[in-house]
């Protein structure tokens, strides 16, 4: 645990400076500006960018020549500072540990307070000028000291920028780390992501010179009662130390993370955990009752409370992992340490621990004392089991440097050590996940820049170990979406394909994604469905393997039980019930729509798992009664007019094809030639089964090859159209509809628009015979038409309805036969 645990994580702060310890960063390539992108592109989201120097641009490092009471205010003092400018400033400070002599932060004039956003001015304070600011670290936003003014230990000039006089003239990266990057709570982590992107290695420290007294026992006995829950314990005995305040340099550091410095002891476990990311804690040897650790749970230990370091009495689980010594408890495992064990002024001999202990017991622990500190938050996601040695020889390494002393042998109870991951990883199989054509060396490439281990390279395919403190890598798909981090997101070309699934059939994979209009096309439908009376529904994705009708579902490992235990199919059995329930509860009828994706294994098994978005519309009831109408059950058609109403393009026809989930007789629905969908009866096997007694009509719909026919746009032409009526006398059956397509059909690149304005019979045309009048419209988008463009239309046109429907131009028909009737008809009805 690390001492500093009283402080919270709100997110990861990472330094600029502190990363060049680890990977070379030349200023000429590695702006702040494309490490935040580098890293954003691999995963690691820098939400922030803090340059300290601009942040404390006009704090100054004042010294402070005199100090009076002010004459109208006991508790103000009235204070000469100088700060570099040819006149001292007179500052009004009401701190009490205020006095003369003292070296201090001083915000000028102008300078704006960080912690509190508002800026310095000059004035007035009970009768006396003000012309600046002394401040307190929380002031400065570099610590959480806030009962008086920050006296600075530093031997610089007076009126040098406060920022490069703390060393903190940096860049902080402010870094959204995903729950499965635990590797990168740390430094050294963030380093390993640049090192990989740019094929480059880390520069560690040295740990190897450290210098132990080889020949003295170790004085240190280790015992682990539940190796389950803490699988390695390292301990160290540092004697002869001096506890001391920290070097400016170290102290910077953790200022410039928002961490507040104590000693040097506390602040090297500190530094150290912010380092490689591995919690460390240091105890007084001299509260340890035989220099004994004990590692059990508090049952174990029958201890139901105890103080923690910041004064507070705990109330203890009986699962709660402690650290014992042979008397009692010193600390709670993963969280915070004890409050009599913690390192003092006087402390001369120091025990050092780094462990591990699993993530679930700390993340169960800290969520039940409500504690959450810098150690359990890197325990609760997992730390390196193999950096718990460095980390250890490292604290120890610095206390020698910063503190004097001697270090015993370490010991180290690691009683079942833990086995890497280690995998197969098929070239043509992560080119098939990832779709771009990477080489077998670029694999390879990748994986060792990573950390892996590679061998056994040949047949297509190479053996690959993880690294310890990768705890994500553990399969071949984790080294594919490496693979694609360090390829770029932004270097793959947009290829997307669309696949439709109802059940364990699919429509035809060819449908191509509607792109970024998914969003706005999603709103729509559910904005004309809901106006035509549907509810819109969100149901469970996972349900039970009964759900699927026999499709074959992706099944979950970890399932909370049978009925979640298979990802859905489609969404029938979940809108059915969804409507059994309403109907059950008194309503007359449903309708039901929703949006949501569907889980299918891929036929072939090559890319495992296909999602799908469909849209599924259920209605079942009645429709609600109008005094216009009888109430009547809602039917198939209802449901295909809901569905045409979507887009003009969509047309139904009957199928054979039989469908997952409907009866027999099914309706295919099509838009620009291509299957977007189904829509039928439910089974009512399936319905009864939800316990609905109603027949159910469903439609299940690809919005996206809806969206992939939309028409596009024409602008219209700057150039005027033509217009041409034929006056055409066709039989009395052929319906208008059939003339007007031929017409587009033949009319040329120039034909716009074709329409029957008007329907003539007279008894010179006979009851076998009509007359219609159609009207063309003819125009170009680059110039206006001649008489020649247009006849070339027209004859086309009436050579084709000639040909197919015996169509003539109105005064060169054949006269009546003389078996017709003459018997006179209504005339001149307008269409």
């Amino acid at each position: 645990m690390c001492d500093d645990s009283t402080e919270k994580i709100l997110e990861m702060k990472i330094s600029h400076r502190w990363l060049q310890d680890f990977v070379a960063l030349p200023a000429s390539e590695w702006t702040p500006q494309r490490v935040q992108k580098v890293l954003t592109d691999l995963g690691l989201e820098v939400e922030d960018i803090v340059d300290m120097s601009s942040v404390l641009q006009g704090f100054v490092v004042g010294r402070v020549l005199d100090k009076q009471p002010h004459p109208k205010a006991d508790k103000l003092s009235v204070c000469t500072v100088d700060v570099g400018q040819a006149e001292p400033k007179t500052i009004v400070c009401g701190a009490p540990n205020v006095a003369a002599g003292q070296t201090v932060p001083v915000a000028l004039v102008g300078a704006v307070v960080p912690s509190a956003g508002f800026a310095i001015e000059e004035r007035p304070l009970r009768g006396v000028t003000s012309q600046g600011m002394i401040c307190s670290q929380s002031e400065l936003g570099l610590g959480e000291d806030h009962d008086g003014i920050w006296v600075l230990d530093l031997d610089v000039a007076s009126g040098t920028p406060l920022a490069k006089a703390l060393g903190i003239d940096d860049v902080i990266y402010d870094v959204a780390i995903t729950p499965n990057r635990a590797d990168c709570l740390s430094h050294l982590g963030i380093a390993r992501d640049l090192a990989a992107y740019m094929r480059g290695a880390v520069s560690l420290a040295d740990v190897s010179v450290l210098k132990v007294h080889v020949d003295a026992q170790p004085e240190v006995k280790i015992e682990i009662r539940d190796a389950d829950l803490c699988r390695r314990f390292m301990a160290r005995r540092i004697d002869g130390v001096r506890v001391v305040e920290s070097p400016t340099w170290l102290k910077d550091r953790l200022t410039a993370l928002g961490l507040r410095p104590r000693n040097v002891i506390v602040d090297v476990t500190n530094y150290v955990m912010h380092e490689c990311g591995q919690p460390l804690h240091a105890y007084d040897a001299r509260t340890i009752t035989d220099a004994t650790f004990v590692v059990q749970t508090a049952a174990q230990a029958d201890v139901k409370q105890y103080t923690t370091l910041d004064g507070k009495l705990r109330q203890l689980d009986g699962s709660m992992l402690l650290i014992c010594d042979a008397r009692g408890p010193v600390g709670i495992a993963g969280v915070m340490g004890g409050q009599h064990s913690e390192i003092t002024d006087d402390t001369t001999s120091v025990l050092l621990e780094s462990a591990w202990f699993a993530p679930s017991s700390i993340r169960r622990t800290a969520k039940i004392l409500g504690l959450s500190t810098d150690a359990s938050y890197r325990f609760e996601r997992g730390v390196d089991i193999d950096g718990v040695e460095w980390a250890l020889d490292r604290a120890t390494q610095l206390i020698l440097e910063l503190s004097g002393g001697e270090a015993l042998n370490r010991v180290d109870v690691y009683p079942a050590p833990l086995m890497p991951a280690s995998f197969r990883v098929r070239f043509e199989r992560m080119r098939s996940i990832v779709g771009i054509d990477v080489s077998d060396d670029y694999i390879v490439e990748v994986c060792r820049a990573v950390g892996c281990a590679v061998d056994a390279v040949s047949n297509g395919s190479c053996l690959v170990t993880a690294p310890s403190w990768r705890m994500d890598i553990t399969a071949e798909i984790d080294i594919a979406e490496e693979v694609m981090r360090l390829y770029g997101i932004d270097n793959v070309p947009s290829a997307e394909r669309a696949h439709i699934a109802i059940g364990a059939s699919a429509l035809p994979a060819d449908l191509r994604s509607g792109g970024p209009h998914g969003h706005a096309q999603r709103v729509r439908v559910r904005t004309m469905l809901t106006s035509r009376g549907y509810t819109d529904c969100v149901t469970n994705v996972l349900g039970s393997p009964e759900d699927q009708n026999g499709a074959d579902g992706v099944t979950l490992a970890n399932a909370l039980g049978r009925e979640f235990s298979v990802m859905r199919t489609s969404l029938i059995p979940s809108l059915l019930r969804v409507a059994s329930r309403n109907l059950r509860h008194g309503a007359n009828g449903v309708r039901l729509m929703e949006i949501g994706s569907v889980f299918c294994r891929d036929a072939g098994g090559q890319f495992g798992v296909r999602q799908q978005e469909l849209l599924t519309l259920l209605v079942a009831g009645e429709q609600a009664a109008h005094w216009s109408e009888r109430g009547r059950a809602l039917d198939l058609y209802d449901l295909v007019a809901d569905v045409q109403s979507l887009s003009a393009d969509i047309v139904v026809r009957p199928s054979s094809e039989i469908v997952p989930m409907f009866t027999v007789n099914t309706l295919v629905c099509e838009c620009a030639g291509r299957g977007i969908g189904y829509i039928g009866q439910v089974d009512p096997a399936l319905a009864s089964s939800s316990d609905l007694q109603a027949s159910a009509v469903a439609a299940v719909i690809d919005l996206r090859a809806i969206t992939q026919s939309a028409r596009r746009y024409v602008p219209v032409s700057a150039f005027p159209v033509v217009e041409r009526d034929l006056a055409l006398v066709v039989a009395e059956e052929l319906v208008s509809g059939e003339l007007i397509a031929a017409a587009l059909r033949v009319g040329g690149p120039h034909i716009r628009t074709a329409e029957v304005f008007d329907v003539y019979r007279d008894k010179l045309l006979g009851p076998t015979r009509k007359s219609l009048a159609m009207r063309m419209t003819f125009g170009a988008a680059d110039r206006t038409l001649v008489d020649a463009d247009v006849d070339a239309a027209i004859t086309a046109i009436t050579a084709e309805v000639n040909a197919r429907f015996g169509a003539v131009l109105r005064g060169h028909e054949a006269p009546l036969a003389a078996n017709e009737s003459n018997e006179p008809s209504s005339a001149g009805v307008a269409s």
